[in-house]
């Protein structure tokens, strides 16, 4: 392999008048570490981890070649690369959702009687659920009837108190999740509900403009 090093204002000069500058290979050139032109019929190794130029026979730049990336070059570029798919990903899920809500509704009372008739029956299993605490809370009142007022707790009498403590605390959990579960169903509804309008708004001036 041939590798020249040429001082920069020399560089074309000299390959010009290069016994290669009449054969059909192209030369190789980068800059080393000092600003000085290595040029080669194949790539030079200085040039490994450069960016290099190919030059053509006659001296014209082919093309110029970017140097290797550093690791936290390629990273930054990776989390680029990945921001931008995760971008387009989010786009295209949001216009998916976008179809399905049209597809789901034909005008936003539809909309509302659905979510009516979710929220009606999670707000019957929680009636329900209150209907038991409150059995909960009369049994309650009565074991504490049941304490002496000077005397220890009668065995079965606490084991009682302790079952009807336990049962409470999970019947007013679960309230806790359906009443939650109606508040998201709410809040998803009343998203969908004012997407469909600016989606059917978006739509109506469309035609508006196409007159």
């Amino acid at each position: 392999m041939l590798i020249t090093r040429l001082p920069s204002l020399a560089m074309l000069v000299c390959l010009l008048a290069s016994p290669l500058a009449n054969a059909q290979s192209r030369m190789f050139c980068c800059d080393d570490a000092a600003g000085h032109h290595v040029c080669g019929d194949t790539l030079p190794q200085i040039c490994y981890d450069r960016a290099y130029r190919e030059v053509s026979p006659g001296g014209r730049v082919i093309r110029d070649v970017d140097a290797p990336m550093t690791p936290a070059q390629r990273a930054k570029r990776d989390e680029e690369l990945k921001a931008q798919r995760d971008k387009l990903a989010r786009e295209a899920e949001a216009k998916r959702r976008d179809q399905v809500l049209l597809d789901s509704y034909a005008k936003v009372s539809e909309i509302d009687a659905r979510r009516d008739k979710e929220v009606s029956s999670v707000d019957g299993e929680i009636q329900q659920a209150k209907v038991r605490e409150a059995e909960l809370l009369a049994q309650r009142a009565k074991l504490e009837k049941l304490k002496p007022a000077s005397a220890p707790v009668p065995r079965d009498v606490a084991e009682d108190l302790s079952t009807n403590a336990a049962e409470l605390a999970s019947i007013r959990t679960v309230i806790d999740s359906k009443q939650r579960d109606v508040d998201v169903t709410r809040s998803r509804f009343d998203a969908d509900r004012k997407r469909f309008l600016e989606l059917t708004q978006q739509a109506d001036d469309a035609d508006k403009s196409a007159r």
